[in-house]
């Protein structure tokens, strides 16, 4: 063969790689076997125990705060206090990972393009590369297009794997809590501020809806007994370093109207199949807890009261007496309450029978984090408690 026309060969069979690639990427699952195929391969891989399986989709709000990969800053996820502050999943698997299996931790992922060549190869990917556990999927920044799209595709990737472990995922759980990244801009709830029905941020949220509408189609299309959790979204209006803006009654009611038509889409999903889907309502729980604005949109928070002393604000700061972290995400006092609000959420929604988290284990959990702190002395006594379950 000529070397010309030997180019020619190897430039038509490169071709031909590139377009497999790309209609790969292009239509997710093309070349993949179907979960009846992959029969032989599953067997080894079932699970040898009676834990409930459990995947999270989602953003930051579920990615866990000690990996180290992603999130190495000094000052991130609890700063001087990152020791014991823990993000939910960190705390379930905590007090309850003798029954629930969110998989290994572990350093998951690689980079986009490892990530694409594997998949276009039919070997498992994911990105970005993170410390965490081997079914939280869950990337801070995440946007609801990263369900589905490049270049996280989360629940293609993670449904693949559940694909090669069938039988495990029979009762199991799949959480998708996602879209602040898409709603909680403070352009977007201004722009809702002034007009409930504003065009760009109602198509965030019917893209988001659409999203997550696909997302859970694919789900159950390849494991109809496998749940879903549907988690709504929380409003940025209520984060402290907000406490400025939207100070008229008219303006909030106009951001939680807005928010409301995604909870609301979310809960039509649910009730397509109650079976098996279910809506947690986020705003709801943190307004059990820590109240909401008054009347004039002005910020009028409630203090959660803990024995022994323990005072928690919704303010912004490391210390656990704060709800929110300094760099805007979910307190260890918060990640706690919320767990314990999942579990009875599960057993009701679905009959499960992971033991619940009594209030004493909630707070033997915290106990390291508030001795951690030398500040906790300093805070008022607390009233007797009674619950500090969500309502």
């Amino acid at each position: 063969m000529s070397p010309s026309r030997r180019v020619l060969v190897v430039a038509f069979c490169s071709a031909l790689t590139l377009v497999a690639l790309c209609a790969k990427l292009a239509a997710p699952g093309l070349f993949r076997r179907p979960p009846v195929a992959m029969a032989a391969t599953a067997a080894a891989a079932e699970r040898p125990d009676a834990k409930i399986r459990f995947a999270v989709l989602g953003d930051s709000d579920s990615q866990s705060y000690h990996d180290t990969l992603m999130l190495g800053g000094p000052d991130m996820r609890g700063g001087a206090w990152r020791a014991t502050t823990w993000q939910w999943t960190e705390v379930l698997a905590r007090l309850r990972g003798d029954q629930v299996d969110l998989g290994a931790w572990g350093a998951w992922g690689s980079g986009k393009v490892r990530a694409y060549v594997n998949e276009a190869f039919g070997a498992s990917a994911r990105t970005p590369r993170k410390d965490d556990y081997r079914y939280d999927f869950a990337v801070s920044g995440a946007n609801c297009s990263q369900l589905l799209g490049h270049s996280q595709r989360q629940a293609i990737r993670l449904v693949e794997l559940m694909d090669g472990e069938s039988e495990a995922w029979r009762g199991g759980v799949v959480l998708i809590r996602i879209g602040i990244n898409d709603l909680g801009d403070h352009a977007v709830l201004d722009a809702l501020s002034h007009d409930r029905n504003a065009p760009e941020p109602n198509a965030r949220i019917d893209a988001c809806l659409a999203e997550i509408g696909k997302t859970v189609a694919l789900i159950r299309s390849h494991h109809p007994d496998t749940h879903v959790v549907l988690v709504g979204v929380l409003s940025n209006a209520d984060w402290s370093i907000e406490f400025d803006s939207w100070q008229s009654g008219a303006a909030i009611a106009n951001i939680d109207a807005g928010l409301d038509r995604y909870d609301n889409g979310l809960r039509k999903l649910a009730a397509a199949d109650r079976q098996h889907v279910v809506f947690l309502d986020d705003r709801a729980w943190f307004r059990g807890l820590w109240g909401a604005r008054d009347a004039q949109g002005r910020p009028r928070y409630k203090t959660l009261r803990l024995p022994p002393g323990w005072a928690v604000t919704n303010t912004s700061g490391d210390d656990p007496h704060n709800a929110v972290l300094s760099d805007g995400h979910a307190g260890v006092v918060w990640n706690t309450l919320w767990t314990q609000h999942l579990i009875a959420a599960l057993n009701t929604a679905f009959g499960l029978h992971i033991e619940p988290i009594t209030d004493a284990q909630v707070l033997s959990f915290l106990q390291p984090s508030f001795a951690a702190n030398s500040a906790a002395s300093t805070h008022a006594a607390a009233a007797p408690l009674t619950s500090i379950a969500a309502p």
